[in-house]
């Protein structure tokens, strides 16, 4: 190997006039962005025109696994290009893999005497090539990014202007070479962030401030998410403030005013109308950027489409006011149906002790009748609170709107067209049968009074299935076999601001006098406390559709028969333990029971009831219990009187059963129950049936 050189007579002129050749060529193929294997190859040609006899080559170093590739050589021999693609890097590897190893200058006068090429001569000599001089391609950071080769077909050593050459000429390739792979790497840095721009759930955007400030950028999502093209958008500096919600525009100014005054992040919530008239919520986050002197600021931002966020959280707000107000009405109705029990009890006790000719007896009824209504309407605020008591069966539903659909017609009129539609092999439900009726016949009452022209009332059953969780805004339900009741009316339709609290207790649009506005809440609690969802949907002058979903019950639907038979008398002889903390309640029972034949014992609360019954000789037969009371509750009195008195049936009372005892071992679905207010015959009855059936 040798790096020396001779020292003829330098033609500094010549070098000079070859060099500026060499950057001429190349520099201006690397600002035309020609691609860099062109500029390359162009290279090693202006090298060979100016330069009599050279053959000339470029390898690229792979720094990964250390070998020269890729290899470029115009005038080479196209089977030596082969062989030496791929070539390893190392102290004795020719003149480029030595030169790539010891990055400096290779000069190999004759390849087939030089120990360098000892092992790879045979690859050289075959086509002629007899000299080989190769310098390092470097890079701004002294790494190296591959060899320039000069090949000459007989031995020889380079002289001043072939090493001028050959050092200008690796320093141009470098170029081409960096300049290349920085173009690739921005290029591909420019797609990335276009493919992340592009495929944001957002609209990212550049725009002048203010309400007409020109738009610089858009994202293409402007397209999908608000129906404008981004050059439409672009074009048209007013069309931001067109499309924000006009009860909203002061909102997104503010924003700006105060990001000018504070230099803050701009943020923002408003709405926007789309291109086909839907209303989306936005939130719209950006920052100020520096601006020349004189020149209208700009922002850069993104906005993000926050319309199900906001849907949710309406949910959300929604679920919790209704939670409230059934707590609150849950409250209410449990006292007062403890009030409700008194004056029915003391009604029904005067109603037995006066003949109907007494002038006394009408005012009885009457006290009866509104003590009826009153239960009604608690009722129904139990049944949106959830917390009413309810006797689920299986059902077929086709069966029970087969049956509710008889009295419908009667109801309806004849301005009014029933259409009920129930598809075949229509899936089991487990609901109160009752409750289940009273829901449809009030959804009916609903649907008629929102056609006093006339029109018609579509009621369908079919099986649905949801593959995953299904959320609307009064309910959602997790993925599984459904039976959907859609109720649907061509009615003057519920307007927009009332849809979101038609389930509210009270809330109604009737006229005074018209309706309690409990209907609804009553529909909506029995669906809920069914483990079920409803949902509406209506247009103003089009009418109104609910749909209510119920789980699939795979058990077989009862067969309507009672378990206990109505027992033919009301008298007795047996022993009643009475326990119930209200007074009032306690003694009108007792006196009632008694004259009835039994013998009742009473007691104001579970701990004293444990008491009594632990010195009584005789049988307990029956305990009548309410389920809340203060110092033991219903619930574990009736377990230690099954320790005391194994035989003991049990009959619980209660205005409602509280979540919290319901959901205790020992309050199942064959509980027997009484809900307040009850007539005194319904528990003599009751009382009746559960000891005949011991």
């Amino acid at each position: 190997m040798s790096t020396a050189s001779p020292t003829p007579q330098i033609d500094h002129q010549r070098i000079a006039e070859a060099l500026s050749l060499l950057d001429k060529a190349v520099l201006e193929m690397i600002m035309a962005q020609r691609p860099v294997a062109q500029v390359l190859e162009n290279l090693c040609l202006k090298i060979e025109e100016i330069s009599a006899g050279l053959l000339c080559s470029i390898l690229l170093l792979d720094q990964r696994n250390r070998t020269l590739h890729s290899g470029i050589g115009p005038s080479l021999p196209n089977g030596y290009l082969e062989t030496v693609n791929g070539a390893e890097i190392g102290p004795r590897a020719g003149s480029c893999g030595t030169a790539a190893y010891l990055q400096q200058l290779v000069v190999v006068s004759d390849i087939a005497t030089d120990p360098l090429w000892a092992d790879h001569k045979h690859l050289a000599l075959p086509h002629g090539l007899r000299a080989c001089w190769s310098m390092p391609i470097p890079s701004r950071d002294g790494t190296t990014l591959g060899t320039f080769a000069c090949y000459y077909s007989q031995p020889r050593t380079p002289d001043s202007y072939h090493l001028a050459l050959i050092n200008r000429a690796s320093h141009l390739a470098g170029i081409a070479i960096e300049y290349h792979r920085t173009r690739t790497e921005l290029q591909a840095a420019e797609q990335r962030y276009r493919t992340l721009v592009e495929r944001l759930p957002a609209i990212t955007y550049i725009a002048e401030v203010g309400s007409l400030g020109r738009w610089h950028f858009v994202s293409p999502q402007i397209e999908s998410m608000l129906g404008f093209s981004a050059d439409e958008w672009l074009s048209d500096p007013g069309i931001w403030m067109r499309c924000i919600h006009e009860d909203d525009r002061q909102i997104a100014l503010a924003a700006e005013k105060r990001v000018q005054e504070t230099g803050e992040l701009y943020q923002a919530e408003y709405r926007m109308c789309a291109r086909d008239g839907r209303i989306l919520w936005f939130r719209d986050e950006a920052k100020l950027l520096e601006a020349p002197d004189g020149s209208i600021p700009l922002m850069q931002g993104v906005l993000y489409d926050i319309t199900e966020y906001k849907r949710l959280e309406d949910q959300l707000r929604q679920a919790q006011k209704m939670e409230a107000v059934g707590q609150l009405a849950g409250g209410v109705a449990h006292d007062f149906n403890n009030l409700l029990m008194v004056i029915q009890a003391h009604a029904d006790r005067i109603l037995g002790q006066l003949p109907q000719t007494d002038s006394s007896y009408a005012d009885a009824v009457e006290i009866h009748n509104a003590t009826t209504r009153a239960a009604s309407l608690t009722s129904q605020l139990l049944a949106f609170s959830r917390k009413q008591i309810l006797q689920p069966e299986v059902l077929d539903l086709g069966t029970v709107l087969t049956e509710v659909g008889k009295m419908l017609e009667r109801l309806l009129g004849a301005t009014i067209t029933l259409q009920l539609e129930i598809h075949p092999e229509i899936g089991k439900i487990k609901v109160d049968r009752s409750q289940l009726e009273q829901a449809i016949l009030n959804l009916a009452v609903n649907a008629r009074d929102a056609m006093p022209a006339g029109g018609t009332l579509a009621i369908q059953a079919r099986n649905v299935h949801f593959s995953e969780t299904q959320v609307w805004q009064h309910s959602s339900l997790p993925p599984g076999s459904y039976v959907a009741l859609t109720i649907s009316d061509t009615g003057v339709g519920i307007d927009p601001d009332a849809q979101s609290r038609i389930f509210e207790p009270f809330f109604t649009t009737k006229a005074p006098g018209k309706g309690t506005g409990l209907g609804l809440s009553m529909v909506y609690g029995v669906v809920k406390q069914s483990d079920g969802a409803i949902t509406v949907e209506s247009v103003l002058g089009r009418g109104t559709t609910f749909k209510i979903f119920l789980p699939q019950c795979d058990e077989e639907a009862a067969s309507g028969q009672s378990a206990l038979a109505e027992p033919e008398k009301s008298t007795g002889s047996e022993t009643i333990l009475l326990v119930e903390d209200q007074a009032a309640i306690r003694e009108v029972i007792s006196a009632y029971l008694m004259r009835l034949g039994y013998n009742v014992l009473t007691a104001p609360d579970g701990e004293a009831a444990l008491s009594i019954a632990a010195t009584q000789q005789r049988t307990i037969d029956l305990v009548l219990t309410d389920l809340l009371m203060p110092n033991m509750g219903g619930l574990e009195l009736a377990t230690r009187m099954k320790q005391l008195h194994p035989e003991t049936r049990v009959l619980f009372m209660s205005g409602y059963p509280d979540e919290a005892i319901r959901s205790q071992e020992g309050l199942t679905e064959d509980v027997e129950i009484m809900q307040k207010p009850f007539s005194m015959k319904s528990l003599a009855a009751k009382a009746r049936s559960i000891l005949e059936h011991r």
